[in-house]
């Protein structure tokens, strides 16, 4: 079975690769080949494809996969790579390609609260893309997690970062968040690769609802750096918005506020860890 992953070499996708290495024939487009032969330099049996954002489909049309794969996301925007362009037209991209050439399954990474009537972008344009999918006529697989956790998470980098510049970190306490570890991520995706489930979205969480001033000192607890954590009201981030966006690494942006707004749990309306794997790690 060949199956195409892009977005391999993030944080999600070098769990997945790993789960899913000797057991499919893997490719793996990069713009950048030395990175991503570093990242797996342990792992032989890889066909690496060079692309650029102007051919991102073309590995489709010359190895004709069986699955594809898109990890492909942004968590913040820059002046040319915006949420429409990486989250629905990059996606739109592989499945037109995916679709002409035959492909059985699209898998796709979305997003927790994916909504296209959402205020933020980041959701509204994730949802974008789940719909494109669906109305392809391509059997697809869809996931939405909540926040992800485990080693090389962005979170726990940023707090690497910020420690060295404050004492204190805020987090409110009035948003719930519903985190999932990324070993569980990554064997949903290795079950919806190597299994028949299609046509279906699945919202991936883990057992404990907290919110965010839990998930704050867990977060410093796992990276060893003592802080505060000081409880607020999630309207808090709103006021200093203007202070964050002054900042060359912005603590908060207003696309991630309007995420904020709503907690990031199960809803309940869909299958989810459990139904795919039969447990759910702590």
């Amino acid at each position: 079975m060949n199956v195409i992953i892009y977005g391999s070499y993030g944080f999600v996708g070098r769990y997945i690769v790993r789960n899913l290495y000797n057991k499919v024939n893997l490719i793996l487009p990069a713009r950048n080949i030395k990175k991503i032969q570093e990242v797996f330099k342990d792992l032989s049996l890889i066909n690496y494809v060079q692309i650029n954002e102007n051919d991102i489909q073309e590995p489709i049309y010359k190895f004709n996969p069986d699955i594809v794969i898109n990890l492909i996301g942004i968590l913040t925007e820059t002046s040319n790579q915006t949420f429409e362009k990486v989250h629905f037209e990059i996606t739109k991209n592989l499945v037109d390609a995916s679709k002409a050439v035959g492909v059985k399954k699209f898998i796709q990474m979305s997003a927790l609260g994916a909504d296209v009537n959402s205020k933020s972008r980041y959701l509204k344009t994730k949802a974008m893309a789940e719909e494109y999918i669906i109305k392809s006529g391509l059997n697809y697989v869809i996931f939405r997690p909540s926040i992800i956790i485990g080693r090389e998470q962005k979170l726990f980098e940023d707090f690497r970062f910020y420690s060295k510049i404050t004492p204190i970190f805020m987090a409110p306490y009035d948003a719930k968040v519903q985190p999932v570890s990324v070993l569980d991520v990554a064997d949903c995706f290795e079950k919806a690769t190597i299994s028949d489930i299609k046509n279906e979205i699945f919202e991936l969480c883990g057992n404990e609802v907290i919110d965010y001033v839990e998930l704050f000192k867990f977060a410093l607890d796992f990276t060893g750096v003592k802080r505060v954590v000081m409880p607020v009201p999630k309207k808090t981030f709103k006021l200093l918005l203007p202070v964050f966006s002054l900042m060359p690494k912005p603590i908060m942006t207003l696309d991630q506020y309007y995420m904020l707004e709503k907690d990031n749990v199960c809803s309940g309306r869909y299958k989810g860890v459990k139904d795919l794997l039969g447990f759910v790690r702590d």
